[in-house]
Order: C-alpha cells, then sequence, then structure tokens
C-alpha cells in the first residue's frame, strides 16, 4: 500500500549507510517528539517503539521534564522498566523510580539566578525533585500543569526556599519576547557559573555548569554498558542538541529548530506527523534495507510503502 512520503533529510556524509553501527538503544525526548502538540501518543509512535522492543531494542527516555504525573500515562502505555534521563540530566530514575544519581544546584548560585528574575519582572520557578516551586502561581507557571508537569506550589519569596529545599534547576517564565530580551543579561551576570538552556517557547532554563541530557544519557550508557555509537537519539530542541551529537544515529523532528537540525544525522517528519515512527522504522525496522524507505535527491529517505506497525 502506497503512502504519502515523509521525507527524513540527511545532514550525514558517509561512504556508506552500511557503516552504521547496529542500534540496540533508543533514547527519545518527549514533548515535541514522543508526544504529539496535543501532549498524546500517538498510534504510530507506540506501535513502532514496540515492535522496535521486540527485536530486544531497549527504549529510554530522555527528557527535561520533572517524573511527574505524565509518567502515569506514557509510560504504561510503552510498558517501560529502562532507566530514564529526567531534568535535562540532573535527576537520573530506575525502571522502578529509584534515584540513581541526582545533582542539585549551588545555593549561592540559585540565590543569585532568583534575584536576577526579580529584577527582569519575569516568572521563575524551581525543579525540586518531583515538586515545582515558585513564589506565586500565574498564567506561565500553570502552562507547566499542561505539560503533564508536577503542579506548581506558591510558597512565597523563593529565596525562602533556598538552603531548606534542594533546588535542581531553575526555570525563567514569560512571553518569548521577554525571555529572548534578558537571555543575553542572565548568561553575562552568570557566566560560567550555570547553564542556560531552552527546552519550550517562553521558557529559559537554569542549570547547573555542564550539566545537559546528553550528560545524563552518558552516564545511564555507561551504568547499562552500552556504547554511544549503538545508539538512536530523537529530539527537537536545544537542550537535545549534546544528545544528539552524542550517539551513533540522531534524528531531529521535523518541528525542531534550525540549529537542531543542523546538529543531528537525519531529520524526520514532526511530531504531529509521527516522526519518531518514521526514524525507527527507517533505523531499527529494517525500512532502508527493505526498501519500505528510500534514500532520494539531497540525502532525503522517504516512506514508499506503509506497512502494519505505521498505522
Amino acid at each position: 500500500m502506497s503512502a504519502v512520503p515523509s521525507p527524513i533529510i540527511s545532514n550525514e556524509k558517509r561512504e556508506s549507510d552500511q557503516l552504521r553501527p547496529s542500534i540496540t538503544v533508543i533514547a527519545t525526548d518527549v514533548d515535541g517528539t514522543l508526544l504529539d502538540s496535543k501532549q498524546q501518543l500517538r498510534g504510530e509512535t507506540v506501535a513502532a517503539l514496540k515492535a522496535a522492543m521486540a527485536k530486544g531494542i531497549q527504549v529510554l527516555i530522555a527528557t527535561g521534564k520533572a517524573r511527574g504525573p505524565w509518567i502515569d500515562t506514557v509510560l504504561p502505555q510503552l510498558g517501560l522498566t529502562t532507566p530514564g534521563v529526567y531534568m535535562q540530566g540532573l535527576i537520573l530514575y530506575d525502571g522502578d523510580g529509584s534515584i540513581l544519581y541526582e545533582r542539585c544546584m549551588d545555593e549561592d548560585v540559585a540565590r543569585k539566578v532568583i534575584r536576577l528574575g526579580v529584577e527582569e519582572n519575569v516568572t521563575v520557578t524551581a525543579y525540586c525533585g518531583n515538586r515545582i516551586l515558585c513564589a506565586e502561581r500565574d498564567k506561565h507557571t500553570d502552562r507547566l500543569i499542561g505539560y503533564g508537569e508536577p503542579v506548581p506550589e506558591a510558597m512565597g519569596s523563593l529565596l525562602d526556599v533556598v538552603g531548606k529545599i534542594p533546588i535542581n534547576k531553575l526555570l525563567y517564565m514569560g512571553e518569548q519576547s521577554a525571555i529572548d530580551a534578558i537571555r543575553p543579561a542572565v548568561q553575562a551576570a552568570l557566566g560560567r557559573e550555570a547553564t542556560l538552556v531552552t527546552a519550550l517557547n517562553g521558557m529559559l532554563e537554569v542549570l547547573p555548569r555542564g550539566a545537559s541530557k546528553g550528560l545524563g544519557l552518558k552516564m545511564v550508557l555507561e551504568r547499562m554498558a552500552v556504547d554511544a555509537r549503538h545508539v538512536l537519539a530523537i529530539g527537537d530542541g536545544e537542550n537535545d542538541i549534546e544528545m544528539l551529537r552524542t550517539v551513533g544515529t540522531s534524528v531531529a523532528m521535523g518541528n525542531a529548530g534550525a540549529e537542531v537540525k543542523a546538529a543531528a544525522q537525519f531529520v524526520t517528519s514532526s511530531n504531529d506527523e509521527s516522526g519518531l515512527a518514521l526514524a525507527v522504522e527507517s533505523f531499527v525496522l529494517g525500512g532502508l534495507e527493505s526498501g519500505r524507505c528510500r534514500v532520494g535527491e539531497g540525502g532525503r529517505i522517504e516512506m514508499v510503502e506503509r506497512v502494519e506497525v505505521m498505522r
């Protein structure tokens, strides 16, 4: 049965796809990648990942999110029991939810970040394990609820939280224009004391220095004794760039920004077009080898024949 071609655009320059190591692990981002724009798991995505797992491929979550209410619907649908990278690699969980690794912000840096947010008149939220704290709830903090994150808790001044509750990361939230405007000033003020990254529009994340989703994935893979060359990583955000550069096969979503696409070896269709499923079909389920996917002009890989797993 023929299907409307869905392109994967290659940025990679290899002599042959046969040089690509076999894939034993799939590491997937969540928002904008695993989930569609309605925060739903598409049937094609579930089918493709389950088909991969049936072949013995392990699937890992690699997200900037907390291990919040969203896991109660997403993880059971996929049947995942593998370790996962959460909160941009600041917390690594085992499959049973126990913590394998955790990193928190330096208290002096946290105070500085909070004061900067107040001065710049943006909303500040603090991710603290499975809790999200804020001075007071507003339309920006409550956006997080729609992503299945823990309900933000109003605490009064966040400065009073520092030193009493460990903080993993801090978020500045506001209109995208406001976030764009403050980022250079925040970067200048913090220098090398912290790492800045964006995962979603209207949010700027401040992490402990050097932290990243990519580093978190490296730690999980080391624990699993898996060589990163045998990993397929898929993502759509700035926070996915280091992860994409770490692995043997990297795919950016069609809804990703230009910088993310440039960092990946391939670009698939969007999260509303089951782009993750297409990537898994192409690189894990034999789509390229069987001819169900093909390389077209300009390095494009297209779905030629739609099979049951992609329905």
